[in-house]
């Protein structure tokens, strides 16, 4: 779960009341107050563009406004570490974390608000303290992130393979190479898979625009499971919206799959596409019906390009 603007927005704020003493801090030059309540064990120190796991609460006088651990189900968020945006940013201390590290900070809260643009509510007391609680769980570089999710999607990506070529299997459904002509007939029992890892067969030949990079496409679907669960459609009226699905090819609009598929596809064209989870919704469930690592399969028709 993730909270782009949760540790410094004032109207989004974290943890337990502030009744401590001043002297029981010790305060940056910004005038971000803070306290060392648990020494981190880590020797890596944050920068800006890193991703931090942890916990947070943020409290206004005595009201706790936010805590991370009731919101996501005392499991640890993952925020983007960025630079502070003013004087007393708590990024600043953030910015000063090792893994392991529990740290209170606070600011006045009239200097928050003032400094964050943003009018400050007639419940909180005069002299009151915006404090955050913040538990850095896990630190680490966006280079490490992005090697470890590439490395995880590569090894899931194996597995779901195995699951779509046993699925194809059980179908009678033979998996061929793309012609070298890349023209290809319409044919139920043929399947073509893609450099991405998409596979797709193709039920229907149109004659028109392809469905290219760039270009704003009009869609029919229907997404199911490879069980046959069915949990999206637009041509079937009890999930209440049958129109076509217009977005623009290649802008990430859709999950990638769709990213993949619209581009081989010519006006007219039908097809079912079999999208293994790294290019749908990856680890992230989708309830009730789509689970974490989900393989997911779409008819789909493509109906105009403009």
């Amino acid at each position: 779960m993730k909270f782009s603007n949760l540790i410094f927005g004032a109207a989004l704020t974290l943890a337990s009341a502030a009744t401590l003493n001043a002297q029981q801090y010790q305060k940056y030059p910004s005038g971000l107050e803070y306290k060392v309540v648990t020494k981190g064990t880590g020797n890596y120190e944050a920068k800006p563009g890193d991703i931090a796991s942890l916990h947070i609460s943020f409290a206004v006088s005595d009201s706790t406004l936010i805590d991370s651990r009731k919101m996501n189900n005392n499991m640890p968020i993952e925020q983007p570490i960025n630079k502070p945006g003013f004087e007393g940013d708590v990024f600043e201390g953030i910015l000063k974390m090792k893994k392991g590290e529990h740290t209170e900070f606070r600011l006045g809260a009239k200097e928050l608000f003032e400094k964050t643009n943003q009018p400050m509510p007639e419940w909180i007391k005069p002299g009151a303290y915006a404090v955050w609680h913040v538990e850095m769980v896990d630190l680490k570089s966006k280079e490490q992130m992005e090697k470890e999710a590439t490395e995880k999607s590569a090894k899931q990506m194996a597995t779901d393979e195995a699951l779509i070529l046993s699925h194809l299997k059980s179908k009678g459904i033979a998996v061929k190479a793309l012609p070298k002509s890349g023209v290809v007939k319409a044919n139920p029992k043929v399947a073509y898979k893609d450099a991405s890892g998409l596979y797709y067969i193709v039920t229907k030949v149109g004659t028109g625009a392809m469905g290219a990079d760039d270009k704003s496409v009009s869609v029919n679907y229907t997404g199911s499971l490879l069980d046959g669960t069915v949990f999206d459609s637009n041509v079937d009226p009890k999930f209440n919206h049958v129109q076509p699905i217009e977005f623009t090819v290649g802008k990430g609009q859709m999950i990638k799959g769709w990213d993949k598929m619209l581009p081989k596809m010519k006006t007219g064209d039908k097809v079912i596409a079999i999208l293994p989870s790294p290019l749908a919704y990856g680890p992230q469930a989708r309830p009730p019906h789509i689970p974490a690592n989900g393989i997911l399969q779409f008819e789909m028709e493509l109906l105009s390009v403009k």
